[in-house]
């Protein structure tokens, strides 16, 4: 099963959520403070062979984060969009869901994707 690690950036009720539906999913909060750095975690999701969901695509060009994404094999889905609501994101997740999940059994790691705001275009980042 695929196991996803939702970034500090998205709501643990999002998490939450996808875990009702019978995901194996952990928020950041639930292991790591808040504003633990993004290279202490990516380790963390890589070493225990999480995907990340994020909105922050900072992560895929800050070069001290794009080294750890290569050096403990991270994959990660960066969702794309600007003032998006709760229900943008819910909505932007489901439709791409099933494609997250074959891009995942599909693409060594490391790996990064960004999927367009509504959630049917996927474009793979140079990390």
């Amino acid at each position: 099963m695929t196991k996803f690690f939702v970034d500090n950036n998205l709501s643990k009720k999002l998490a939450r959520g996808m875990h009702g539906f019978g995901e194996e999913v952990m928020h950041l909060t639930e292991k790591f403070p808040a504003d633990t750095p993004d290279v202490v975690w990516l380790r963390f999701v890589g070493e225990n062979g999480y995907i990340v969901i994020t909105c922050d695509k900072r992560i895929s060009w800050n070069p001290s984060e794009r080294k750890a994404f290569r050096k403990h094999k991270v994959g990660a889905f960066f969702l794309g969009g600007k003032n998006k609501n709760h229900c943008d994101i819910i909505r932007q997740l489901v439709r791409c869901w099933h494609r997250i999940k074959d891009f995942d059994k599909k693409t060594n790691k490391p790996y990064a994707f960004s999927i367009n705001a509504a959630g049917t275009k996927f474009h793979k980042l140079s990390i």
